[in-house]
């Protein structure tokens, strides 16, 4: 979502699709990083490191949408907001990723019977 979110940021300033698009997108992306962060904080606990990508992801959707409003009056702001917006969408699917694999991966580790000595056994 985030990369077709700066396709359309980018085709607003270069292609003159109007703005819009890029506004309506921008919401509903937004919209659903909340919901799914809420599902990984449901899913993977309160300490999850999926969990803490997810926040860290809607701090950053804030900052760039922050930026964007003053994209309206400044080229520069612009370049800044297409720019960074590409960057966090390329950061933000590497962490998921990295994340995602992390907390299934601790998930399947905690899953597996613990072995005992026989020691611990009784008849």
């Amino acid at each position: 979502m985030l990369f077709i979110q700066v396709i359309l940021g980018g085709g607003a300033v270069l292609l003159d699709f109007p703005i819009i698009y890029h506004l309506v997108w921008g919401t509903l992306t937004f919209i659903m990083l909340i919901v799914t962060t809420v599902l990984a904080a449901r899913a993977f606990g309160a300490n999850s490191t999926l969990l803490r990508v997810g926040v860290a992801s809607i701090i950053d959707f804030v900052i760039q949408g922050i930026i964007g409003l003053f994209s309206f009056g400044s080229d520069v702001a612009v370049v800044i907001h297409l720019t960074n917006a590409f960057l966090l969408a390329v950061i933000v699917t590497y962490l998921i990723s990295f994340a995602d694999s992390a907390d299934k991966a601790s998930a399947k580790l905690n899953a597996q019977p613990r072995m005992t000595t026989l020691g611990n056994m009784r008849d």
